[in-house]
């Protein structure tokens, strides 16, 4: 198990990552201090709890291409249960606005993750990522690996029968590797079939579309359910 990523985690409280996701989620300019307050409060809880794996998969993946060799490697990625904490506490105070801005601020947070793992892997290995694969999303790696996936890489991340991991921050994929340098990877969306995803990158007009701030007003059903209200 290693510390999640120093290079990302170094940029989380800076002023260019923090106006981006505040910009990204159209919270307005007179909530920077109040997103800010909430970063420095996730800070040392991530930088303690927060941690990622990989490992080869096992040699039914390892394949040889046109050109030269592919590998599969699991990945997780988690930022750890003290943000769970903090955001339950959040929502137990009925602060949904600052409950919401940790679920934004973890989201991005763990999408830069994606852009360190690539460095990483570049920097520490003969190979390079080519694509990510996402369980639940191709026919070749169903959403049931899931929890044998975890078993074999942490006891520190679990699933339910539903395949919700606990921590709530923290994901999992295939990575695909290879030596090929024509070959690179184009971005975590590629070849998803969600189109629906706030996160998706592809299109960032969908993203656009997401709720702009969380008040005490009353909610609709889905933030009903993932702020845990019903």
């Amino acid at each position: 198990m290693a510390a999640f990523f120093p290079d990302a985690l170094d940029k989380f409280l800076a002023p260019v990552f923090l106006e981006g996701v505040r910009k990204k989620f159209h919270y307005d300019e007179t909530q920077a201090f109040e997103f800010q307050v909430v970063a420095e409060e996730m800070m040392p809880l991530i930088r303690e709890e927060a941690f990622w794996e990989r490992r080869e998969s096992s040699g039914e993946n390892k394949h040889q291409s046109e050109a030269c060799s592919v590998i599969h490697e699991q990945v997780v990625m988690s930022l750890g249960n003290g943000v769970d904490c903090l955001q339950e506490r959040y929502s137990e105070r009925k602060l949904l606005s600052q409950s919401y801005m940790i679920e934004v601020l973890s989201s991005e947070l763990l999408l830069q993750g994606y852009a360190a793992y690539n460095r990483y892997i570049r920097k520490n290995t003969d190979w390079h990522v080519a694509r990510y694969h996402f369980l639940g999303s191709e026919e070749e790696f169903p959403l049931e690996m899931l929890p044998d996936l975890l078993k074999e890489l942490t006891p520190l991340i679990t699933c339910n029968s539903a395949f919700c991991m606990l921590p709530k921050k923290s994901v999992a994929f295939i990575a695909e590797l290879t030596q090929d340098d024509k070959v690179r990877c184009r971005g975590i969306c590629v070849d998803c079939n969600n189109l629906n995803c706030s996160n998706r990158m592809a299109d960032s007009g969908l993203a656009e579309k997401r709720l702009s701030v969380m008040t005490d007003m009353p909610l609709t059903y889905g933030y009903r359910r993932i702020f845990g209200l019903i």
